[in-house]
């Protein structure tokens, strides 16, 4: 018996890989990994020195880059480089060995947007361990910068192998979304309290532009905020689109991995 469900299994990881694959074509024919990120992984610190390395390990881990290091005693959440693969473009993409965000952690808790509610669901919630690393180090610094903030909400990612995500998964969908390199992050409220923000009239916009402001420097490719929330930054990066006045879209540029 021990035997057929290691033949099971290996069956059913292969069938999947070859259906991520596209019937041949040029992706990577492997079992597919799909792993959660437990919130309790971190690494306490006692001092400046000792955070910094921290920090810098666990992005060399994920291949982020920070662009600076804050030296105070906050946990580092560590981030595994699990070989996650983003396939293809985001608008028609597949999503290979993901992580999934947990539903709250040290510095951030998880919202529903469809259903307006804590926690996101568990389907919605997987990126590339490159995406998971940059959002939690980005909240970090964030929260060590606000320590009397409330944590930040996080909506939707990506779907555990990723592809679409659009209106029948939902509210409006997303035409993105697919392959794990994208992220939802809710406004910080002006009230404090762990909601999404109805609309501008809601939004802290000096702790929004420093939010929005840091996914910038840590490399976001992209920051698409709301027309009416008067957020700002390189155009080339932060871009005002529509639907986006309680949320800004986060996007990490893919990164083939050397082979």
């Amino acid at each position: 018996m021990p035997g057929r469900r290691r033949w099971t299994a290996q069956a059913v990881a292969l069938a999947l890989a070859l259906a991520l694959a596209g019937c041949g074509e040029a992706a990577p024919v492997e079992p597919v990994r799909v792993l959660q990120l437990s919130p309790a992984t971190v690494l306490p610190s006692r001092g400046g020195g000792r955070q910094a390395v921290g920090v810098a390990a666990s992005l060399r881990r994920a291949a982020v880059t920070p662009a600076r290091t804050a030296a105070v005693a906050w946990p580092v959440v560590e981030v595994p480089n699990v070989g996650s693969i983003a396939l293809d473009a985001p608008n028609g993409g597949r999503l290979v060995n993901g992580l999934q965000l947990p539903a709250q952690g040290l510095y951030w808790v998880t919202w529903e947007g469809v259903l307006g509610r804590i926690p996101n669901r568990a389907d919605r919630r997987w990126g590339t361990d490159r995406l998971i690393a940059f959002l939690v180090t980005v909240l970090r610094d964030y929260r060590i910068a606000h320590p009397t903030a409330p944590p930040v909400l996080v909506g939707d990612l990506s779907r555990p192998f990723g592809g679409p995500f659009g209106s029948d998964f939902g509210g409006l969908g997303h035409a993105s979304h697919q392959n794990g390199l994208d992220a939802d992050v809710y406004y910080p409220r002006a009230d404090h309290t762990l909601r999404a923000p109805a609309g501008p009239q809601d939004v802290d916009h000096v702790l929004a532009q420093d939010l929005v402001s840091r996914f910038v420097a840590y490399g976001a490719q992209f920051a698409f905020v709301g027309l009416h929330v008067g957020l700002g930054g390189p155009p080339a990066i932060v871009q005002a689109i529509a639907h986006h006045d309680d949320h800004v879209h986060v996007r990490i540029a893919n990164v083939t991995p050397a082979g």
